[in-house]
């Protein structure tokens, strides 16, 4: 049977209605592909259960997280009554100011990248922890600093939203010389960035074991040693033993303190907690010679004395952990713990040591570093 070819018009009018309906198809699967989007999104501020954090009544009010710091803006001001967030402030105006490398440093977008992205909704928050407790979101999905206001919004010069977790070794002895009680000193350093005098710690790396750090940040900050190659391999190898003989393969710290730190870098979106291991120094270990590396402008042995202008100027809290570990000391046991100087247990379960359930519970997260 003879079948007419069709005409051009015809041919014209086919195309143009493939054409429309192809163009139906997409806009209806990016419908379904907004909806679905839409979705995920409440799903997931549902899940972040976004609420007021709790109020830190009973304790003092962070300081330093409200002073200025070399590399910051400044703050607002905001009065120790304004500090909790329980405390309804309408017209509080922080500071907004993440700074240019921490953005550089996305790690969603650059590999090897230590810090968050810039989106706070985009992290994994149920991987996360903090050992103040659950952490509570304002209306935009950030992380709320669980000791209240600071005057800066964003995260400065750290990494992540929320906790960013370090670890500060406390390394004691005693008179090298004559082994008195009375003379005991605390390796310190002077930080670069500030001039503050401070323990030798640092940031936790990604997949790395708290104890670990300790001992890194403790080689890298007071032990910095000479690059020549033949006299560093002898000088590396006693120190080497030295270590391993003071840190005990990672497992012979005492946990004097684990929790929020009052630091000049902290946010109203980004804090930093730690957690402050004693270790005494005896024998050889004890005569090490302490010399600045790492982020340290200084580094030596700090007589740990309320007559020491040095040690009254040491970083508060810091000061506080080291009178912890030095009063057991003067109890007569030594780097033993007592219950008293853990000040809040670990995010682990009770059937777990201390410093192992934290070291686990950290390594499973895979906190990324972000050197500050």
């Amino acid at each position: 049977m003879f079948r007419r070819s069709k005409s051009r018009s015809e041919s014209r009018h086919d195309v143009q209605t493939e054409a429309r309906l192809r163009n139906h198809r997409e806009q209806e699967e990016m419908r379904l592909e907004e909806a679905e989007a839409e979705k995920q999104l409440q799903q997931k501020a549902e899940k972040l259960a976004i609420s007021e954090p709790k109020s830190s009544s009973g304790s003092r009010p962070h300081t330093q997280a409200r002073s200025a710091f070399p590399f910051y803006p400044a703050r607002a001001v905001v009065a120790d009554e304004k500090v909790p967030w329980a405390v309804k402030w309408p017209d509080y105006s922080p500071t907004t100011f993440t700074a240019p490398h921490v953005l550089a440093n996305d790690s969603t977008v650059k590999p090897g990248g230590w810090a968050d992205p810039v989106d706070p909704t985009s992290v994994d928050w149920p991987c996360r922890a903090s050992y103040e407790g659950p952490i509570a979101f304002d209306g935009h999905q950030q992380p709320l600093n669980p000791r209240g206001r600071t005057g800066m919004s964003q995260r400065g010069y750290l990494g992540k939203w929320g906790a960013n977790h370090a670890a500060d070794p406390i390394v004691t002895r005693f008179d090298p010389a004559s082994g008195r009680l009375q003379a005991t000193a605390v390796a310190a350093i002077v930080r670069s960035d500030n001039g503050v005098i401070a323990l030798p710690g640092g940031m936790v790396d990604a997949g790395e074991i708290v104890s670990a750090t300790v001992r890194r940040e403790f080689a890298e900050e007071v032990l910095n040693l000479p690059s020549e190659a033949r006299a560093a391999r002898a000088q590396r190898s006693e120190v080497t033993r030295l270590l391993d003989q003071l840190f005990a393969g990672g497992g012979g710290g005492k946990v004097v303190y684990r929790g929020y730190v009052d630091d000049p870098r902290n946010t109203d979106n980004a804090w930093m907690e730690t957690t402050a291991f004693h270790f005494h120094a005896t024998g050889a270990a004890a005569r090490l010679q302490l010399t600045a590396g790492g982020d340290a402008a200084r580094a030596f042995w700090l007589p740990v004395s309320p007559s020491s202008k040095e040690y009254a100027n040491m970083l508060a809290d810091h000061r506080s952990w080291v009178d912890q570990a030095a009063a057991t000391l003067h109890k007569g046991g030594g780097a033993s713990q007592s219950a008293s100087l853990a000040s809040r247990p670990p995010p682990a379960t009770s059937s777990q040591p201390a410093a192992q359930g934290l070291d686990a519970r950290l390594k499973s997260l895979g906190q990324a570093r972000g050197r500050q």
